[in-house]
């Protein structure tokens, strides 16, 4: 089953994509697992979260899409043990119009990513929140995608496109891909609204919803500035122990070890 290739992917913004990457990549590395991280926004933010600055042109997921770089010299390593990343930089929102000539452009990704495949065990690749040839790319490298769903009304909306875009990836490019799962995020215990989508999502896709959601925690943002993911703070917070048991959840469904070590 491993290596396995998973997208974390909304076509809408600030639904907690990118610190359910950052913090769910850091978690199974931390578990024994050996994992690549990919920051494909031009945004950088999953490149900014580790600490690491976005001006690696040559050294960067824009170097390996348009051959500027082996794709294998592209990779960083986080400071974690088992964590690497390919960072971002802006420059990749130029990578949209010069990828456009290339013949096969939707498979670039997965073709440079096959090299690298056999040396992790899981490799996530951060979306961003557009449709686009690097986006597209993102999704046809994968095996499977991870949609997080903030637990507002306008998440709903985010969702009916992303599921949009999947069907017609899987109508008229790769049959095999599939949602590995939708992460409600930003969830508040005190707010109808927020227990109303949560109930609406589990009875209308049901197993397709993890168990696990993630509540509002003030500890992703201070994780923010002190470049640090949540789910490896010394001091565990909800948000922090509510990513743990997702990855649970997560390693149970393929019946894989608590810990790889």
């Amino acid at each position: 089953m491993l290596p396995k290739v998973i997208a974390i992917s909304n076509q809408k913004g600030g639904v907690g994509k990118t610190t359910s990457a950052v913090n769910i990549s850091a978690g199974l590395a931390a578990r024994g697992y050996k994992v690549l991280l990919i920051d494909t926004d031009h945004q950088a933010s999953c490149t900014v979260a580790f600490g690491l600055k976005s001006e690696y042109d040559n050294k960067s997921i824009y170097a390996a899409l348009v051959g500027l770089s082996p794709i294998q010299d592209c990779i960083i390593r986080t400071g974690y043990p088992n964590l690497d990343l390919i960072p971002s930089t802006p420059h990749l929102v130029g990578a949209e119009i010069e990828l456009v000539n290339f013949t096969e452009r939707e498979y670039i990704l997965t073709e440079k990513l096959e090299p690298i495949k056999p040396l992790y065990d899981f490799i996530f690749i951060d979306c961003p929140p557009s449709l686009g040839i690097v986006p597209i790319n993102s999704l046809m490298a994968s095996d499977s995608v991870i949609i997080p769903l903030q637990c507002e009304y306008f998440g709903i909306e985010g969702l009916e496109l992303i599921l949009g875009t999947l069907k017609i990836i899987q109508k008229r490019l790769k049959p095999e891909l599939y949602v590995e799962g939708i992460l409600l995020t930003m969830h508040d215990e005190d707010n109808d609204l927020s227990n109303q989508i949560l109930g609406l999502m589990r009875e209308n896709f049901k197993d397709q919803v993890f168990d696990t959601y993630i509540p509002r925690d003030m500890a992703f943002i201070d994780s923010t500035a002190k470049q640090v993911p949540v789910i490896l703070s010394k001091k565990k917070s909800i948000g922090a122990n509510a990513y743990d048991r997702m990855i649970l959840e997560f390693l149970e469904k393929y019946n894989l070890r608590k810990n790889k070590r």
